[in-house]
């Protein structure tokens, strides 16, 4: 039986290589606290191409850990090869070895803020809601704020006939 060959235009890694676009190829290659400019060729699950220029790359030191920032993201690589095109530029091959990207950060809402917590139980917006409604209710029934926006007489009313209720409700029971 005639043994099987890849045609030579398959890539023999088994992972599919993405070109990357000029306008999104911008990158930077952190060395210890070198800042070296980068462009990314290509992208794939395990790792990068990139191009630099040749006075970038004598800047370059193997031997420290290497950080990849591109599109918002950043990525501790290691330097698998190197290959000097005859333009001058010399073209990386990285392989991505672990996502340093931060989380996201999610929004904190007015009670986290004041507290210093994030809350993910929608029970505290809740009562954080409220809580700032009372205090709306109280502000404009005081008699000063109140009576200049004329609320202050019917907030009043409204909490005297409240109390009045609750006060039959439980001598009823009692």
């Amino acid at each position: 039986m005639p043994s099987e060959s890849k045609p030579a235009d398959q890539p023999k890694s088994g992972f599919f290589r993405c070109p990357v676009q000029t306008d999104h190829s911008q990158a930077i290659i952190r060395v210890g606290r070198r800042k070296i400019r980068a462009l990314v060729q290509e992208t794939s699950i395990d790792g990068f191409t990139v191009l630099v220029s040749p006075p970038e790359a004598t800047r370059l030191k193997v031997g420290r850990p290497w950080v990849l920032e591109h599109e918002g993201t950043r990525t501790e690589i290691h330097p698998q090869w190197f290959f000097n095109i005859p333009n001058g530029q010399m073209q990386l091959g990285l392989r991505r070895l672990r996502d340093l990207t931060p989380p996201p950060k999610i929004g904190k809402s007015m009670l986290a803020r004041i507290a210093g917590k994030r809350y993910q139980d929608p029970n505290y917006s809740a009562a954080a809601f409220g809580g700032f409604v009372l205090f709306l209710f109280g502000l404009m029934s005081l008699p000063g704020l109140g009576d200049r926006l004329g609320t202050s007489v019917r907030i009043q009313a409204a909490l005297r006939w409240v109390y009045s209720e609750v006060n039959l409700a439980i001598s009823s029971i009692l």
